[in-house]
């Protein structure tokens, strides 16, 4: 057994959140139980179905990109009181890191989702709200279609939406996970040969094409699973804690 206090210390200061202006609360949004904790699950969201299965597997903290706190204070009611009920009686304490996990070069969303695309040099990337939350990297000279590969394994073989305006040999690539489409303009200032994100808008198709950069979008959910899972594993190798990742796919 852990300390919840120990588990969020070592969080908060891996990611220091008060570094972010973030509309989404980051940090301990609900503490239940004894304080103790033996095993966590991680998840993306934290929708009713994820918080039941995290219940149900016994977990004591859940860890989630997309917390239940968002701008203005939200009365506990509703689905939103089901929710902290549930949690509450099976003793379990969530916290959530949105800008933060985006952001962090080790084990932030973007940085390991470039690692997982092969790319190297790997720094930070595109200002949101005076912070750099994407990642940006490099690899030797490679096809548009191999990345196209890779976002098909991300999301079961589906087709990604590609917008091949840009340069046919990929040398460098920009990242912003999730909601991204606002920085394909950051990445074509940049000089970048590839904008590598989420889930697009209708705008960006016109906006790369005048850019003249190639673009990829492959999934809100799939690109953001990535920081909660390297989080497990830190939270494995530094307090041998049981983990179990909750995937349930919004398909968006």
């Amino acid at each position: 057994m852990v300390k919840l206090s120990a588990i969020t210390g070592y969080l908060n200061n891996l990611l220091s959140p008060q570094l972010f202006k973030d509309v989404a609360m980051n940090g301990l949004q609900v503490e239940g139980g004894s304080g103790e904790v033996s095993k966590v699950a991680v998840a993306v969201d934290s929708g009713l179905s994820i918080i039941e299965k995290a219940a149900a597997c016994g977990a004591k903290l859940l860890l989630v990109h997309h917390g239940l706190f968002w701008g203005s204070p939200l009365p506990i009611t509703g689905t939103l009181g089901r929710k902290v009920e549930i949690l509450q009686k099976a003793g379990c304490s969530l916290y959530a890191s949105h800008l933060p996990l985006d952001a962090h070069l080790q084990v932030g969303n973007g940085a390991e989702l470039g690692r997982f695309l092969g790319l190297s040099n790997l720094e930070g990337f595109c200002e949101y709200s005076g912070s750099l939350i994407g990642a940006r990297g490099e690899c030797e000279g490679r096809s548009l279609d191999s990345f196209v590969a890779q976002a098909k394994s991300l999301i079961g073989g589906k087709e990604p939406l590609v917008l091949p305006f840009g340069n046919s040999t990929i040398r460098t690539v920009g990242i912003v996970t999730g909601s991204g489409a606002f920085g394909v303009k950051a990445a074509a200032e940049a000089g970048l040969d590839l904008y590598f994100s989420g889930e697009p808008k209708h705008e960006v198709y016109h906006l790369t094409k005048e850019l003249r950069i190639n673009a990829i979008f492959a999934g809100h959910y799939a690109t953001e699973t990535f920081g909660v899972r390297a989080l497990a594993r830190c939270l494995e190798k530094e307090f041998n804690l049981q983990t179990v990742f909750i995937d349930e796919t919004s398909g968006i």
